[in-house]
């Protein structure tokens, strides 16, 4: 599991790598809302292109960082998820909250 960030204009560029899981969230998580509160940003985009497995641990990730965002006003995309995770972002539903960028 790997995550790197960008910065664009008023995005953070979140770019995760790897697999989201039990065992990864959390450290996934506190790195990202760590690095959201440090950068003067107020939207997110979650680049999924190189995440290989998600499971119900990575859905509540992103529902998560998509409130943190919403409160501030701002707004999240989710950037090229393979089609296995897109399945699985539309069998939870989240397609139809957030932006798919595919």
């Amino acid at each position: 599991m790997d995550v790197r960030f960008k910065r664009d204009g008023n995005s953070l560029v979140v770019m995760i790598e790897g697999e989201i899981d039990h065992h990864t969230a959390s450290r996934i998580r506190e790195r990202i809302d760590s690095k959201f509160l440090m950068e003067p940003v107020k939207n997110m985009v979650l680049d999924l292109s190189r995440v290989t497995f998600m499971d119900s641990a990575g859905i509540g990730l992103i529902l998560g960082r998509m409130n943190r965002v919403k409160l501030i006003g701002g707004s999240m995309v989710i950037r090229k998820p393979r089609p296995e995770i897109q399945r699985i972002l539309r069998m939870s539903g989240i397609k139809e909250l957030i932006e798919l960028d595919a």
